[in-house]
């Protein structure tokens, strides 16, 4: 499904197939609170699915600002080729040739790294290393990203998890209940189903989720 029919289906979940009441604005905003929310689930059981990398150069460096570093990965207006970064999947030590070297453990807190042998840990905006580290590295991480769900038809593509992509305006449903004051029960009792086969199918698709997934606070009808 386009994103202009994600968001005509999300009309129909609200009865508003206009803009009397309800803003193409404020449709952007509602499945926009949708996308994430159905994104930030994908990342609690693989992250992976929404993986980029990004090569940063390091000199002698104890630690990288991930706000003003070049390239930069948070802050106004982030350079990163992907864009804004969301959450950390992997920092290593490659070659020229971008083959593994040295994998680095994401820990808790600085002090941690000096327990720690290659190691890293997110402190502010800072990435702090175990060790100074000079050489090329790829941050792998997910980004932020951005759709344009109403206007002139948009058919910007959305991801690969299509066969759920309805959950989407369900989830934006969601989102507009809190402010509407009102739920239709057979929206919610629908999103719980969808919400289930799709925990099921990420789970299926990474060998490392089921080791895990039982452990975070996943979902709610």
């Amino acid at each position: 499904m386009t994103p202009a029919e994600l968001s005509a289906r999300f009309r129909l979940y609200i009865d508003e197939p206009d803009q009397t009441f309800v803003s193409d604005a404020n449709v952007e905003s509602f499945m926009d609170e949708g996308y994430r929310e159905f994104r930030n689930l994908v990342c609690d059981i693989d992250p992976q699915i929404y993986d980029v990398s990004q090569a940063i150069t390091l000199t002698g460096a104890n630690d990288f600002d991930l706000a003003t570093g070049t390239p930069s990965f948070l802050g106004e207006s982030p350079t990163a080729t992907a864009g804004r970064l969301v959450r950390i999947n992997a920092f290593n030590r490659v070659n020229g040739s971008g083959e593994v070297l040295e994998r680095f453990q994401g820990v808790s807190s600085a002090r941690s790294t000096d327990v720690t042998g290659s190691s890293y840990a997110l402190v502010g905006t800072k990435l702090v290393f175990s060790r100074p580290l000079t050489g090329t590295y790829n941050l792998h991480y997910v980004p932020e990203v951005s759709i344009t769900w109403t206007g002139d038809a948009p058919s910007t593509y959305v991801d690969d998890l299509v066969v759920f992509h309805d959950l989407i305006p369900l989830l934006a449903y969601r989102q507009y209940a809190i402010i509407d004051g009102a739920e239709s029960e057979p929206i919610l009792r629908q999103t719980g189903i969808r919400l289930e086969q799709f925990k099921e199918y990420l789970q299926a698709r990474s060998a490392d989720g089921c080791d895990y997934v039982d452990l975070v606070a996943w979902y709610g009808n």
